[in-house]
């Protein structure tokens, strides 16, 4: 890695707030192995946090478990101020709804337009009427048409997902999660697919829409010039356990390489 970037530099971040997320001693094994050892971190709102770390370092592993789409073996978990190891049912869902998810591989509809994927953001508020765009009343409509306008898709609104390329599919899937409202957004290895140039403006896309709305982002990347460029923070983990945390202008290249060493 060059000791120099010549990325642009991300927007300012807002003063730290009282924490939206809180972990402490998580543990995750799958089997005999220990994917998750002991974890703690806190991340203020308002704050973009970057989780680098080689592959297996426990990345997915990690953003899973704080809605519990996998379930931890050990440790505590508040988001938003919720214990989330303690929610079941309803309570769960509605932490869940109150949190964005961008996953890799998009989890698109392929046959459904974009604009009723991103209509289906809405489903916790507004039920089956988010399923489909025919279906949806016309504010949700006008929402998710205001959704796409911020990723720059609004002229392919009508278009199948399963006909739009690799960025704009994952613009629809952050369109998505914006539609939930969401307080938090978790963004796993969001850029993995795209090639460097739409990685590029996919991650600046997400960045700067967090700035302007003033929502948290923990986001897993192996990108190193995508965490320095973008996150206020840098977390890395190494084996399941952190590495290092610092302010993402205070990260060295060398200190960056030793991760993945």
């Amino acid at each position: 890695m060059s000791a120099t970037l010549t990325l642009a530099a991300p927007l300012a971040a807002p003063p730290p707030g009282p924490d939206d997320l809180r972990i402490e001693g998580l543990v995750k094994r799958f089997g005999a192995t220990e994917v998750l050892r002991g974890v703690r971190l806190r991340v203020p709102r308002g704050q973009l946090c970057a989780l680098i770390g080689a592959n297996g370092a426990g990345k997915s592993t990690l953003l899973r478990c704080l809605l519990r789409l996998v379930e931890p073996d050990a440790g505590a978990i508040e988001v938003l101020g919720e214990d989330a190891r303690r929610l079941r049912g309803r309570a769960l869902r509605r932490l869940r709804a109150r949190v964005g998810f961008v996953f890799q591989r998009h989890n698109l509809v392929p046959r459904l337009s974009a604009l009723s994927n991103v209509t289906h953001g809405a489903i916790a508020r507004a039920g089956a009427l988010a399923w489909h765009q025919a279906l949806a009343p016309r504010a949700l409509r006008a929402e998710a048409m205001r959704c796409l306008e911020e990723v720059g898709l609004a002229p392919l609104a009508l278009r199948r997902a399963e006909a739009l390329s690799g960025g704009q599919s994952q613009r629809v899937a952050i369109a998505r999660a914006l539609m939930q409202r969401p307080e938090m957004i978790l963004a796993d290895e969001p850029v993995a697919s795209l090639d460097p140039a739409a990685g590029r403006e996919v991650m600046g896309l997400l960045a700067g829409l967090a700035r302007q709305r003033g929502i948290t982002v923990l986001f897993s990347t192996h990108h190193m010039e995508h965490a320095t460029a973008f996150a206020d923070r840098i977390v890395a983990l190494r084996g399941g356990a952190v590495a290092f945390d610092c302010p993402a202008a205070a990260a060295s290249p060398a200190a960056l390489e030793r991760v993945f060493a």
